[in-house]
């Protein structure tokens, strides 16, 4: 439930850029009557305004003031600041590493490819496949924990993400921010806003360009770098209020992401510390990569420019990408619609539409190949072992919801609703394999329509006991398709997913809670057995492989608190839950042998079985002098594999039974703390010097079910100082002060590029690499 509520102090009000001032009016900023009292923070988490404090639903609210001060603009960035989450930007079975992969990972609940555990919202507004990279003019970031589906539907088995963007006012405003930094790093953004037509129409237009090198040289070829990042972006929003009671809303915001080649490591078999069943493998603490590593190749030759010419392309040629890494185009739209009747009944209509379209062009063996290729001749051969690989993604949406909620001051409370979701994702790829030759196909057409009607009921028993009952029937229908276009499976899954709450309030400062929720993630609309030819079927059956998925099923237990104390100069939030996820889905890389004994690798999803989740999170912010502010938030999310296999596991060390073991990719313990001391300075009229610290650390995640081997511990921390007025804010810092190199992620694999491998258990790891020390400087100007 972290809420790092210090986002509303007078200390941080001004490092906000771009408009964050009117962003954090709109987002519900208030403070107390007490000089020095820290904010609060209105939050959306039940489809309405609320106090984060009010709200009995486990949660961190991020104010615009809070973004800006740590320069979070990003999913990832926001996953890294915050304790009892965690995000995989790697995929089972590849050597990925980057920003066309975001797993979030909620309360230790890891979700599989294709069928996220969370998502992502932008004003309440779904985003079928998450991706958010052009936001950034935003008001408030929302991160709700535990089952949200009652409210939120689709995919909100774990939690949710809401973001609110700024609203464009009546008053012109506007602002600029233009960051430098090591690396090549430039991050410039620009708001301007004001009425069209006073009292009735009025915009808010921003746009960002952002760029920077990869924090990691890459050894095979001298002079370049891994991990190279590009955005642009830009949003227009309408804010059209005709009459006192109706209000519309249009947002429109387009992005495109050009990217180098992903920041990937590979863990050598000769670096391997233990041997599991005889096969030589990794233990305890993951190792620093060897040297010569990271490496990559990222020369267009002629055959992988020949993947380019003879690949089926999903999208325009203009769409394509010529280079080693990632591109993405992305668009939303929103429209949200709010009347008000006489009699105090709300009306409301929300509206989204999206797009996504990314390639990515990556070595599927992570690294540099050291071995010549004998196997494959002629003009598109390559000359290593390496192996290319492209995959085209494409993802659209529409949404569609309507809901009709009752006046908010009486003693009972109501809300009635229905939703609609259409979404459809097309994937494919091209390879050139130095085994085969240049190949290409499709993978996957996958579509889903989802149908929900959904209540909130809230009655106060008394002035301090109130009864909450939230619910939401569900149907969804899942399609997968053949190459042809034709219906190759599908399946309808009908559920009702419940919360009930029970709220009381001894005082107006204080609020305790308990609450069962259940949350259900669709099962998926693909028969593994199916998706591979009839010979090797029955060597998937030997490896646990079933005809079809299954639903995960959620059942949440949850107790918390919170409130202010002494004068509002200290806020806490506190919260302990009880989870059992049964039937939960995960996707596995099988490896079959052809009858040429060359390696067939397979990628099926199957119900592992049941697992228990515990945790308890903790969050505080105290001013205790006016001139400083401090917040520790801090999460414990540990978890037990009641029941299950792991085919990966069985084929190290023969045994497939992983009960008693965590899941992986996971951080069980976690503590993000920062501290801001900000005084007036004497000669500066207006003017107030600052000094800012942060400090993040997350325990290391397994690699696997088996609990073999982890990551380390990841240690991060920035300083800032600087001094800033209500229009101008000058601030110099350093991020990751210490050079933390920790791995991002981590994912088993074999050394593909070897041509000699035997293609048996795992000896490898392919592991992700975080942005390194950073100098900068950061100026922006509001008016």
């Amino acid at each position: 439930m972290m809420l790092p509520i210090l986002s509303m102090m007078p200390a941080t009000a001004h490092a906000a850029d771009a408009g964050a001032p009117a962003a954090a009016d709109q987002a519900g900023s208030a403070t107390s009557g007490t000089e020095g009292a820290v904010g609060e923070i209105l939050v959306t988490a039940r489809k309405r305004k609320e106090s984060a404090l009010d709200v009995p639903v486990a949660l961190n609210a991020y104010s615009a003031e809070t973004l800006t001060a740590r320069n979070v603009q990003t999913v990832e960035e926001l996953t890294a600041i915050t304790p009892g989450m965690n995000l995989n930007n790697s995929i089972t079975g590849s050597a990925r590493s980057d920003r066309s992969q975001t797993a979030l990972i909620i309360r230790g609940m890891a979700p599989s490819r294709g069928n996220r555990t969370s998502s992502t919202f932008i004003n309440g507004v779904a985003v079928s496949d998450g991706t958010v990279t052009g936001i950034f003019d935003i008001a408030s970031a929302e991160i709700l924990k535990g089952p949200q589906s009652a409210y939120f539907g689709r995919q909100t088995f774990a939690g949710a993400i809401n973001f609110v963007t700024a609203e464009p006012t009546d008053e012109w405003q506007g602002s600029f921010s233009a960051l430098g930094g090591s690396r090549s790093y430039v991050d410039l953004r620009g708001a301007v806003g004001g009425p069209i037509i006073p009292g009735i129409l009025s915009f808010r237009a921003s746009g960002r360009y952002f760029s920077r090198d990869g924090s990691w040289k890459n050894a095979a070829e001298p002079g370049n770098t891994l991990g190279d990042q590009s955005t642009r972006s830009g949003t227009l929003a309408l804010k059209f209020t005709p009459t006192d009671n109706l209000t519309v809303k249009l947002l429109g915001m387009v992005a495109n992401d050009d990217d180098g080649a992903g920041a990937t490591g590979v863990i050598l078999p000769s670096q391997s510390n233990c041997v599991i069943n005889g096969n030589p493998y990794f233990c305890g603490t993951l190792p620093a990569l060897a040297a010569g590593q990271p490496s990559a190749r990222t020369e267009v030759t002629p055959g992988v420019a020949a993947m380019f010419d003879e690949y089926s392309p999903l999208f325009s040629k203009d769409e394509n990408i010529d280079h080693f890494g990632m591109k993405r185009d992305s668009n939303h739209f929103s429209a949200t619609v709010d009347y008000e009747t006489d009699g105090g009944v709300t009306l409301s209509s929300l509206t989204g539409v999206n797009r996504t379209s990314w390639t990515v062009l990556y070595n599927l063996n992570g690294r540099a190949s050291p071995y010549l290729n004998t196997y494959t001749t002629g003009p598109e051969a390559l000359e290593y072992t390496d192996w290319p690989l492209m995959i085209q993604h494409e993802q659209k949406d529409f949404s569609q919801e309507f809901r009709v909620s009752s006046p908010q001051d009486g003693p009972f409370r109501w809300m009635f609703g229905g939703s609609y979701l259409w979404a459809k994702g097309y994937e494919s790829y091209a390879q050139l394999y130095f085994f085969s030759g240049l190949s290409s196909a499709f993978s996957s057409i996958n579509e889903n329509k989802t149908w929900g009607g959904f209540v909130g009921l809230s009655y106060d028993l008394s002035d301090q006991f109130t009864i909450n009952f939230d619910g939401r029937y569900q149907s969804d229908k899942i399609i997968s398709y053949t190459a042809a276009g034709d219906v190759g499976y599908q399946k309808t899954y009908k559920d009702f997913m419940p919360r009930i709450t029970a709220q009381y309030k001894p005082n107006r400062d204080m609020m305790f809670y308990a609450t069962y929720s259940r949350g259900v993630n669709p099962g998926l609309g693909i028969d593994p057995l199916l998706s591979v030819p009839t010979e090797y079927q029955s060597a998937l059956e030997a490896q646990g492989v079933t005809h079809g998925v299954k639903p995960e099923i959620l059942d949440n237990f949850e107790a918390g608190v919170k409130g202010s104390l002494f004068d509002n100069r200290l806020t806490i939030s506190a919260d302990i839950y009880y989870d059992i996820w049964k039937d939960k889905i995960v996707e596995q890389t099988l490896l079959l042998q052809r009858e040429n004994d060359t390696p067939l690798f397979v990628s099926v999803f199957t119900n592992l079985g049941k697992v228990a989740l515990k945790g308890f999170e903790l969050d505080m912010t105290a001013r205790p002098v006016d001139d400083l502010t401090l917040t520790l938030a801090g999460a414990i999310n540990d978890s037990e594999i009641k029941s299950g296999v792991c085919s990966t596991c069985s084929t190290l060390s023969g045994n497939s039974d992983v009960r008693g073991n965590r899941l992986p990719f996971t951080s069980k313990y976690s503590v993000d703390a920062s501290g801001e001391y900000s005084h007036d300075i004497a000669a500066l009229d207006g003017f107030k010097g600052y000094v800012r610290s942060e400090f993040t650390w997350k325990s290391g995640v397994y690699e696997s079910e088996g609990n073999y081997a982890k990551t380390k511990a990841a240690t991060n921390v920035n300083f800032r100082l600087g001094v800033r007025s209500k229009t101008i804010n000058v601030e110099g810092f350093v991020t990751n002060a210490f050079n933390n190199k920790t791995y991002t992620s981590v994912q088993p694999n074999w050394d593909i590029s070897n041509p000699v491998e035997d293609f048996g258990a795992h000896k490898t790891m392919y592991v992700g690499l975080p942005q390194l020390r950073t100098w900068g400087l950061r100026v922006g100007y509001n008016f």
